[in-house]
């Protein structure tokens, strides 16, 4: 038998696998893994919504389970080394072998990377691509009346190029909402 291992179920994984699955049917001498550190699915584009009280984390996380395409086995555990000659994949709970390897792990902002940004991180400076930083942002502007937003694109590339325009609308229509918008730039 054949093994494909996929290595995250985000948005990437999942969508690889269904396909997958779609494409050569279910048993047919293959058998199609999913492997992740995490059973729940955190609906990241829904992140942006949350500064301004649209969502809420709840809004954006769902059992992963849910999405796994039905002759797709998931494994829950964290990859802590791919070894590509011999065609494996070390977990915390195990070793798995593959015949095809699919890595979908994801991104994540480095802000640690650019230089001073760390000193003001959660205080002055925030972000909307993580779940923490969304909540963060929305604890801020709920109680900003006026003063200067500046969106800043740290360097290139960034995950989701959309977002940060995305942002700037949604800040604005929210800024008019609260009747704050004169005092905002």
């Amino acid at each position: 038998m054949k093994k494909i291992l996929i290595l995250g179920s985000g948005a990437a994984g999942t969508i690889v696998a269904s396909k997958i699955r779609q494409r050569i049917g279910e048993g047919k001498g293959w058998q199609v893994t999913i492997i992740d550190h995490d059973e729940t699915h955190h609906y990241q584009p829904g992140w942006l919504f949350i500064p301004f009280g649209i969502y809420t984390a709840e809004d954006c996380m769902k059992p992963k389970r849910e999405f796994i395409p039905q002759g797709v086995d998931f494994v829950l555990d964290e990859v802590t080394a791919i070894d590509a000659v011999k065609r494996k994949v070390e977990g915390k709970k195990g070793r798995y072998d593959y015949d095809w390897l699919v890595i979908a792990s994801g991104c994540r902002i480095a802000p640690e990377e650019v230089d001073g940004m760390m000193e003001g991180w959660r205080k002055d400076i925030h972000d909307f691509y993580t779940l923490t930083g969304a909540m963060e942002l929305f604890k801020k502007l709920r109680y900003f009346e006026s003063g200067r937003v500046v969106l800043n694109i740290s360097e290139l590339p960034f995950k989701c190029p959309v977002a940060p325009i995305e942002f700037v609308f949604m800040a604005d229509w929210f800024f008019k909402k609260k009747g704050v918008r004169d005092k905002v730039e």
